[in-house]
């Protein structure tokens, strides 16, 4: 009798384990199924999170692209229709095309706080409805003053693209990802300043207004592009205003000291090309004898090794927070002007220009990148961007223009070397006191 309960006690118990046993499988397979679920939504979210990120690079990267191509068309194009439509003279002609760019740096830090509310993608399609409309009454005006007006409209307008614009791409990208999009941005804008010059070229053989009658038909076209996708994609949609943005996500400023000899940089570097760029061609035209052909084959080239020195720099991080690079590239610069003094030949130039490309493409990414990296208004750092960089522009311009015609050209390059090198000397005394002041701390 015993045995028989033990029996039965004993297949009860069984029975219990069985049931504990499949309950424990099945609850471990519905433990299974859920972490697999889980997984699978998390990384098809960080997928599509990527594939987004992706697609934004690629429209803002085609909206870069035609933007600068268009606006480097109209900047070509300008002092030709001004000389052969208009009959200005040079010093007019000269007034006239820096009238813009003037009012670019005015209104960049005049609309940098209003501004900062509008939502990216609605600042960058006023932008071009802008141009594009100003551009128009521009071609329909004869009146002198009427085109200033009109060019001080154009200019007032392009300061809502480019701030925006950067601040866009660099939006919650900090490092590797910050640097990919910079490059991104930079090598399709540089593309563009590359293209136009046979894009403007080309139109100016047909018919001198062509190339700004064509260049309104891109702005407004491009205009519409913006707005179509940025109403019906909601990713580009969803994307807010700085302010908003900010807001949102609680961001902390986390700023490098950096930016700082990084902005002087790019003042640098474009105090150089304005040289280059509108001082160079009458030179080697008048004084070494180069074909327009050769000039822009040189202004190309440089474009072109530009392009090709921002993708790679983008894919590499060795200069990212290092004071040396910055120092480094600017020393290199100033070492430049002096070789460069020397050179008379097409193929000397061509050398300097392959070299000023690849150092103005490391001095231009230091300055976005240090600029934006960390901060919490990036739209207000690449306004400083964009305004130092015009400033430089303008200022080579002018000062290697007035060297030129008191000394010469080689004067211009050993008077822009100095002054080089001893900005530098004042950036390194004043970066070692500041970090002994910071190893104090």
């Amino acid at each position: 009798m015993q045995a028989k309960k033990a029996e039965m006690n004993g297949a009860l118990v069984n029975k219990l384990l069985l049931m504990i046993k499949k309950y424990t499988i099945f609850n471990n397979k519905t433990r299974l199924f859920k972490f697999t679920m889980l997984i699978y939504f998390k990384f098809s979210k960080r997928v599509v999170i990527m594939i987004q990120d992706s697609k934004q690079l690629l429209f803002l990267s085609t909206v870069s692209f035609f933007a600068q191509m268009t606006i480097a068309t109209v900047n070509l194009s300008l002092v030709y229709y001004l000389n052969d439509v208009m009959n200005y003279s040079a010093s007019t002609i000269g007034i006239s095309v820096s009238s813009f760019s003037i009012s670019y740096v005015v209104f960049c830090i005049l609309l940098e706080k209003p501004s900062k509310y509008l939502s990216p993608s609605k600042s960058i399609a006023l932008s071009l409805f802008g141009m594009g409309f100003f551009i128009f009454v521009f071609l329909k005006s004869f009146s002198y003053y009427l085109i200033i007006i009109n060019l001080i409209m154009y200019g007032a307008f392009m300061a809502f693209l480019w701030p925006h614009m950067a601040s866009w791409f660099s939006r919650g990208r900090e490092n590797k990802s910050l640097n990919k999009a910079i490059s991104y941005f930079n090598f399709s804008w540089g593309l563009g300043v590359a293209f136009s010059s046979i894009f403007c070229g080309y139109l100016t053989e047909i018919d001198v207004a062509l190339p700004l009658k064509v260049s309104i038909v891109i702005f407004i076209s491009l205009f519409l592009f913006v707005l179509i996708l940025t109403y019906k994609i909601p990713y580009l949609k969803a994307v807010e205003s700085e302010e908003k943005y900010n807001k949102i996500n609680c961001c902390k400023d986390n700023s490098t000291f950096l930016r700082f000899y990084s902005w002087v940089a790019v003042f640098l570097a474009y105090l150089f090309f304005g040289m280059f760029l509108n001082i160079f061609p009458l030179y080697a035209k008048n004084d070494l004898f180069f074909s327009e052909t050769k000039i822009g084959f040189l202004l190309l080239s440089k474009g072109i090794v530009s392009c090709i020195a921002f993708y790679y720099l983008g894919k590499m991080s060795f200069w990212h927070f290092k004071s040396k690079y910055i120092f480094i590239s600017q020393s290199v610069l100033a070492i430049l002007c002096f070789i460069t003094a020397q050179c008379y030949s097409f193929s000397s130039f061509f050398v300097s220009f392959l070299m000023f490309g690849i150092i103005f493409s490391l001095m231009y990414l230091q300055s976005i990148f240090h600029g934006v990296s960390g901060a919490l208004n990036r739209t207000k750092r690449m306004t400083i961007h964009e305004v130092l960089l015009t400033l430089g522009l303008v200022c080579g311009s002018v000062l290697s223009g007035y060297i030129y015609d008191l000394l010469g050209f080689s004067s211009a390059l050993n008077s822009f070397g100095f002054l080089m090198l001893f900005i530098i000397c004042l950036e390194l005394i004043i970066y070692v006191l500041f970090s002994k002041e910071r190893a104090k701390k």
